[in-house]
């Protein structure tokens, strides 16, 4: 059998991951939930994120909040602040750009580092260049990561997911091998689901096996690519253009005064809408789904799931079937508190082609003409506007 990789350290990428890191952001910043079972979801009624104390119970992400409460009645059911976790992931970066210059920031918990001539210039090994890391991460934030180096992205990204949390794995050029024997293919990073069970149909089980297999002319561009990175040549190189990448965005406002009175509960509603897609267009994303919820005075939370047909960046041109999904979970009797909303499934505006609006709707031209107008005139959203 042929060596993947003969060379130690023909280059050196590091791959940084927050463990649980919406949930231990907040465990980090609130100390009383230190040790505890912590869910991140409460505002959507959904759990997005589950501490490692948690994950004992077999919560995990997608549950509804009476499933979890069910598997263990002391979970702590807490709404995002997804303020603070993006306050928390800046930080992380620029502890990140302490031991390397070139560093990709991947997502908002995860990144990359280029290592390769850094040994010199901090007096460290790969392996104590990872430790500290690591080290002033916990120390300086309070939060957890694992560390993982080698010489590509893709092997880079498999060692740090092979310990967690809190793990450090190194695969030098000589490793690789004996390193992705019993990885299954389904984890490489890259490969789905339809392409592990096809792959898995023709007898390649493992990382190891597709790596080994002399595969290149029968390989598509994406999947070829993967093939070297996991021989240890490198293939995707860092982009180090600095960017700001959320998995969702929300806002919240609780009432000065509670308030039952359907105007003003969906005056404070839309308002957090608009606030939420203006952050959403800075970011040049579209939306695909958003949560909406009325908090009550009983501490109460109705929720209701919105799907877009098409992905939206201007609420206006979709206000009618928004309200009408409020006026869904809208209860005269009660008092409410608070309102929200969380918007998921972003995808980069830049992406987008075609209309992004339905013929029912105002023109799209028309909609970003409008906003435009308000933003200049730093105008805001009040009721007068509807």
């Amino acid at each position: 059998m042929t060596a993947l990789q003969v060379h130690s350290w023909p280059s050196a990428i590091a791959h940084v991951d927050g463990n649980a890191f919406f949930a231990s952001v907040m465990q980090a910043a609130h100390l009383h939930l230190q040790n505890k079972p912590v869910v991140i979801g409460k505002e959507r009624g959904i759990v997005t994120a589950v501490s490692y104390e948690a994950k004992k119970y077999g919560i995990t992400r997608g549950m509804r909040g009476f499933e979890i409460k069910r598997l263990c009645p002391a979970v702590l059911f807490l709404e995002g602040d997804y303020e603070l976790f993006s306050l928390f992931s800046q930080r992380m970066f620029s502890i990140l750009r302490q031991f390397s210059p070139v560093v990709e920031e991947y997502s908002v918990d995860e990144g990359f580092l280029d290592l390769f001539g850094m040994r010199a210039h901090l007096h460290m090994t790969y392996h104590e260049i990872a430790v500290e890391i690591q080290k002033t991460i916990h120390n300086q934030l309070g939060i957890p990561v694992s560390v993982g180096v080698s010489l590509t992205k893709s092997l880079a990204k498999l060692a740090s997911g092979s310990k967690k949390p809190q793990g450090i794995t190194l695969v030098a050029g000589r490793d690789i091998e004996q390193f992705l024997k019993d990885i299954p293919i389904e984890n490489v990073w890259g490969i789905g689901p339809a392409t592990a069970s096809f792959l898995r149909k023709n007898n390649i089980r493992t990382a190891g096996s597709f790596a080994e297999k002399r595969v290149a002319q029968t390989l598509s561009k994406p999947y070829y690519a993967i093939w070297n990175e996991l021989r240890g040549i490198v293939v995707h190189g860092l982009d180090t253009n600095k960017k700001i990448t959320y998995q969702s965005i929300g806002k919240t406002h609780t009432f000065t005064t509670p308030s039952h009175n359907k105007t003003y509960v969906w005056a404070q509603l839309r308002h957090n809408i608009e606030e939420a897609f203006a952050k959403a267009r800075k970011y040049h994303y579209c939306v695909k789904e958003m949560a909406i919820f009325i908090k009550t005075q009983g501490f109460q939370y109705r929720t209701k799931e919105i799907y877009f047909d098409t992905p939206q960046q201007y609420p206006l041109v979709q206000i009618k079937y928004i309200q009408k999904m409020f006026s869904s979970i809208y209860t005269p009797s009660l008092l409410y508190r608070a309102s929200g909303c969380t918007l998921t499934k972003l995808i980069s505006g830049r992406s987008i082609q075609g209309s992004l609006f339905t013929s029912d709707t105002l023109p799209k031209q028309h909609a970003k003409t409008l906003y435009n107008i308000i933003g200049k005139q730093n105008l805001t959203f009040g009721t007068s506007l509807w």
